[in-house]
């Protein structure tokens, strides 16, 4: 079985040779690597090219995209799935970095469930140390469908994974170029409504938090518009193929509406850009208390929204 690799690069000089020793150092043999240059500004490249000199057996197996003009994270991994000529893919951040086994463990694991999405555990990377291990969830489909739609749950990350090719016939917008933040959620939304799923407890992923360049590290109102977007596209997925909305999802888009008053952004914004009109009445209610412009309303609106968080999870 062979495994793709898709990379996206942008501003990662001081991190990817460590990145890209990983995968070419892992122990699973078949596997081809798909990078693709965003415009990276850095030495990005040029430092990539050097690890692969010393490589020479994976090498060959190398494939090194560019983009005409800067994409974004969202569009550049749009750019590197079409790339995937492979039965099964793993997603990898370029300043990230995989434990030797990681393809392994995961293509025993998904030839054992035969399952369509294989999740492993992953444990935050710091200084080139690893913390412990964070398990995936172990919950049955339909528990961990609602964890993944009400967010702020489980993190609804999209590497650490093991992915059939099969699934971006299922999902064929799976990321969307603009789409730059917030676009796991965006993904793992709507993986979970059309996807089978198994996990491993091993540890698969090492995810670096001390790049203080990263998307995570610097929430921009530019950031908070794009994850708007993503829920617009996840609503609209929803209404398309269920006609209705799972309260677990209202409870996630209302989490957009939240974010309104932590980054000063009006809820009329939110409203233009998503597209939401809440079914359920307790969502209704939610989304009448968060247009509210007291500051005590919108307090109450918390704590209620976070007890039904807790229930619908």
């Amino acid at each position: 079985m062979t495994v793709t690799i898709i990379v996206p690069v942008y501003g990662v000089e001081k991190y990817i040779a460590e990145c890209a020793e990983s995968l070419f150092a892992q122990t699973y043999s078949d596997i081809e690597y798909v990078f693709c240059d965003d415009c990276t500004p850095d030495r990005s490249m040029e430092v990539l090219l050097k690890v692969m000199e010393r490589h020479p057996e994976r090498k060959e197996h190398v494939r090194i995209i560019r983009n005409e003009q800067n994409k974004g994270l969202g569009g550049t991994r749009r750019h590197l799935i079409s790339h995937i000529n492979s039965e099964v893919f793993i997603i990898v951040d370029s300043d990230d970095v995989l434990p030797p086994d990681a393809v392994k463990i995961l293509v025993n694991r998904m030839k054992e469930t035969d399952t369509e999405i294989v999740d492993g555990a992953y444990a935050i990377y710091v200084d080139g140390k690893a913390d412990k291990a964070i398990k995936p969830s172990h919950d049955e489909p339909s528990k961990y469908f609602d964890k993944i739609l009400c967010q702020n749950v489980i993190l609804p990350r999209v590497w650490g994974r093991l992915y059939k090719t099969s699934v971006l016939d299922k999902v064929n917008d799976l990321f969307v170029e603009g789409i730059d933040f917030a676009e796991d959620i965006c993904a793992t939304s709507r993986l979970a409504c059309v996807t089978s799923r198994s996990w491993t407890d091993e540890v698969v992923y090492y995810y670096r938090t001390d790049n203080i360049n990263s998307y995570t590290r610097n929430i921009t109102k530019k950031n908070v518009l794009s994850y708007f977007c993503a829920m617009a596209v996840v609503l609209s997925f929803y209404h398309q193929r269920k006609g209705h909305l799972p309260m677990s999802l209202e409870i996630g888009v209302l989490n957009a509406y939240r974010q309104c008053g932590r980054s000063h952004i009006p809820v009329s914004k939110a409203d233009e850009i998503i597209g939401y009109i809440p079914e359920h009445f307790s969502a209704r209610l939610l989304y009448g208390l968060f247009h509210s412009k007291s500051k005590v309303v919108q307090k109450m609106a918390d704590c209620i929204y976070r007890f039904m968080r807790i229930c619908n999870s």
